[in-house]
C-alpha cells in the first residue's frame, strides 16, 4: 500500500500511556464520520469504521507491543487505518491460537492495569471480534510486527467526497478555524464541539467561540435543540 497518502501525523508519545490511549480513543471517535438515513425508522447510521474493532486493535497493540524496540504506530490514511505493534507474536503463541482469541500479552503488568481500570477484558474476544467484522486478511503477522489494517466504509467515503468542498461564497472572510468548522459540518451536520476540537486540534472553547462567530456572520445556523439538533452551512 502507498504510504504517501497518509492523511495526518500526530505524536502522542512521551507521556502517560493511559492519557495517551484516551487521547487516541477520543481522536478516533471524532474521525469516525457517520452518515444517517432518516427516511427509515429507526434511523439507520453508517460509520466510517467499526469503532469497537478499532479500539480492540489499539488495545491489543499496546499490551502486545515490544516496547524495547519502539512504541506502536497508528496511521490514518485516506482509505484505511493501520495499527502496528512491534515484536510479532509473543513466544509460544501460534497464528491459529491468535485468531481464536487466546490471550498471551507480552506486557502482563500493563494488561493488569488496563483490566483493573475497566479498559479491556481478559476474555479473548478482541481478535475474534475484528475477524468477524473484517476477516483474517486485515492482519499481517510477521516475526517482527503485527499490523492490523481497517478499511474505511466506501459508501461513507463517497458521501464525504461529495460534501468535502466548501463553496467560495461560504468561505469568504473567514479565518482558518472557521473554514475548517464549516468543512466538517458539511460532512456531519450533528457534529459536536468536542468532536470538532479533536479534528482541528484546538480547544472546545475555541470551537465554540468560532461557531458563535459563524452564526453572527450568517454562515452557520442551528436547526433543532442543542441535544438533538443539526448544523447547516449557509452559502
Amino acid at each position: 500500500m502507498d504510504k504517501s497518502d497518509i492523511s495526518e501525523r500526530n505524536d502522542y508519545g512521551y507521556g502517560c500511556l493511559l492519557t495517551t490511549y484516551m487521547k487516541i480513543k477520543d481522536r478516533l471517535k471524532a474521525e469516525n464520520i457517520c452518515i444517517s438515513d432518516t427516511s427509515v425508522r429507526p434511523r439507520y447510521d453508517r460509520y466510517l469504521f467499526d469503532f469497537d474493532c478499532v479500539n480492540e486493535a489499539v488495545l491489543n497493540a499496546l499490551v502486545h507491543n515490544d516496547w524495547t524496540i519502539t512504541e506502536p504506530q497508528i496511521s490514518m490514511f485516506s482509505n484505511r487505518l493501520e495499527i502496528l505493534s512491534h515484536g510479532g507474536l509473543p513466544g509460544g503463541l501460534t497464528t491459529k491460537a491468535f485468531f481464536e482469541g487466546i490471550s498471551r500479552p507480552r506486557n502482563a503488568t500493563l494488561m493488569r492495569i488496563f483490566l483493573s481500570l475497566g479498559l479491556t477484558e481478559h476474555t479473548g474476544h478482541g481478535i475474534p471480534t475484528i475477524v468477524k467484522q473484517y476477516g483474517q486478511d486485515v492482519f499481517d503477522i510477521n516475526k517482527n510486527y503485527i499490523k492490523c489494517t481497517i478499511p474505511f466504509d466506501q459508501e461513507v467515503l463517497e458521501r464525504q467526497k461529495k460534501n468535502v468542498g466548501l463553496p467560495v461564497s461560504a468561505s469568504c472572510g473567514l479565518n482558518k478555524t472557521e473554514q475548517q468548522i464549516l468543512k466538517y459540518v458539511l460532512v456531519q451536520s450533528d457534529i459536536t464541539a468536542g468532536e470538532l476540537a479533536a479534528k482541528i486540534n484546538v480547544t472546545v472553547r475555541t470551537v465554540e467561540r468560532n461557531m458563535a462567530s459563524l452564526q453572527k456572520k450568517g454562515k452557520l445556523i442551528r436547526n433543532g435543540s442543542k441535544r438533538d439538533g443539526k448544523w447547516k452551512v449557509i452559502s
